[in-house]
C-alpha cells in the first residue's frame, strides 16, 4: 500500500524508502505533509514509505508525477475469456492478468491501466475492483473474463482508496479502505455502491491508518489498521454501519491485508513480521485457528482462490506473486511467478478471478 504524497520524491523509483522529505508542488500528486512516520517493528526490513500521513491527491487531479519516475508505454488490453490471477504494480500503473496455475512464469494474458494501483479484490462473480490511488476513484471491470470491460467507477470522495471488498461490485455494496481520510483526518471505510457512490464513511478511533479491509456475505465489515502510535488494530462493522468495535484476541503485529476463506474465517497479513494469522468469530471476538504463517517474501495484500485452497500475495521485495497452498490451519508455499513485472514498479495487490466463496 503507497500513499500519493512526499513519497513520490524519489527518481530512482525506490519501492521500499523510509524517509523521503520535502514538499510537492505544481504537477505532482500531493502537496507533502508535516506528520511524522509511524514506526513499527520491521525486524530488519524495510518500512514501505507509506507509513506515514500526507495529504492526498486533490479529489479529480490525476497524478502526473509519476513521469518524473519513467514514462510507460501504451498498454493494450487484451480480454481473456477464463479466469485466472490479476497483479497489481504501484508505479507500472499496471493490473496484469495470468493463468490461475502460472507454475511456468508465463507472460500476462492480458493488462489494464491504472493511477497508482494499491490493492485489487475480486467479487464472487469475477469482477475485478480497481481502489485507484492516483485518480482516488474505484473503477470495476466486468467479470468472469480476465481484463473486461468497465463497468462503472465512482470517486471515492471521503480520501485516498487504498482497498476493497464486494460479494458483487455491480449491484452489492463495495466497502472501500481509505488509506487516510481527507487533510490527513486518520483513515477509514467508505460505504459506496457503483450506482450510487460513496453515502456513507466509518471511522474509529483506534483506526489511524487503514490498510486492508474485508467484508463477508452478511454485509459485515472489519478494517486492519495501526493506532497514531503504531499498535495494530482490527476494527468490527456489524452490517457495515455504526462506530465500530475494536477486536480482541488480534494477535497480529502490524496491519495488512485481509481476505474471508469459505469457512468464513479472516486471514489476515501482518506486513511487518511477514506472518499470516487466520482468526474465527472477530465480532468483535477473535479466535486463533491457524498461525503464525511465515510468507515466502514480504507482503502487505493477498487473496484466496475460489475453493480457498490456494493464496496468492503480491511480494513488494521481491517484485513478484507468491502462491501458496492454503487450509486454515496451514499455509506451505508453492511457486512464484514475476514475468511482466519489476521489482522498482512496487508489486502490490494479488487476487484470484473470481474470489473465495466466503
Amino acid at each position: 500500500m503507497r500513499l500519493l504524497s512526499t513519497a513520490l520524491c524519489t527518481t530512482a523509483a525506490v519501492a521500499l524508502l523510509a524517509g523521503c522529505s520535502g514538499n510537492m508542488t505544481g504537477t505532482t500528486p500531493g502537496t507533502g505533509s508535516t506528520g511524522t512516520q509511524s514506526q513499527f517493528s520491521s525486524h530488519g526490513k524495510h518500512i514501505p514509505h507509506w507509513s506515514y500521513p500526507a495529504t492526498v491527491v486533490p479529489q479529480g487531479m490525476a497524478p502526473i508525477g509519476m513521469q518524473s519516475i519513467r514514462t510507460r508505454p501504451e498498454i493494450k488490453k487484451k480480454h481473456s475469456s477464463t479466469g485466472g490471477i490479476y497483479v497489481s504494480q504501484f508505479y507500472a500503473g499496471l493490473i496484469n492478468g495470468y493463468p490461475h496455475k502460472n507454475t511456468s512464469n508465463g507472460p500476462p494474458t492480458c493488462s489494464l491501466t491504472a493511477s497508482y494501483p494499491n490493492n485489487i479484490a475480486t467479487d464472487m462473480v469475477g469482477n475485478l475492483i480497481d481502489p485507484d490511488g492516483g485518480s482516488r476513484s474505484v473503477i470495476v471491470y466486468s467479470g468472469p473474463g480476465m481484463c473486461g470491460s468497465e463497468l462503472g467507477s465512482f470517486s471515492d470522495s471521503y480520501g485516498q482508496p487504498s482497498d476493497a471488498a464486494s460479494s458483487n461490485a455491480s449491484t452489492g455494496t463495495i466497502a472501500v479502505g481509505n488509506i487516510f481520510d481527507n487533510s490527513d483526518a486518520p483513515g477509514s471505510i467508505s460505504v459506496c455502491t457503483l450506482a450510487g457512490g460513496c453515502t456513507a464513511n466509518l471511522t474509529n478511533p483506534n483506526m489511524y491508518e487503514v490498510a486492508g479491509v474485508a467484508m463477508d456475505k452478511s454485509g459485515n465489515c472489519w478494517a486492519s489498521a495501526v493506532t497514531s502510535g503504531g499498535t495494530a488494530t482490527l476494527t468490527y462493522f456489524a452490517g457495515c454501519t455504526g462506530a465500530g468495535e475494536a477486536a480482541t484476541g488480534y494477535l497480529n503485529s502490524s496491519y495488512g491485508g485481509l481476505d474471508i476463506d469459505n469457512n468464513g474465517n479472516l486471514v489476515s497479513i501482518s506486513y511487518s513480521s511477514s506472518q499470516v494469522y487466520v482468526y474465527s468469530g472477530c465480532n468483535p471476538g477473535c479466535t486463533v485457528v491457524g498461525g503464525p504463517f511465515t510468507l515466502q517474501g514480504e507482503a502487505v495484500f493477498g487473496h484466496l482462490n475460489r475453493q480457498s485452497m490456494t493464496y496468492c500475495t503480491g511480494d513488494f521485495l521481491n517484485g513478484e506473486a507468491d502462491v501458496y497452498y492454503y487450509s486454515p490451519t496451514s499455509l506451505t508455499y508453492w511457486y512464484s511467478f514475476n514475468n511482466g513485472m519489476d521489482a522498482s514498479d512496487d508489486v502490490e495487490g494479488c487476487a484470484y478471478n473470481p474470489a473465495s466463496k466466503q
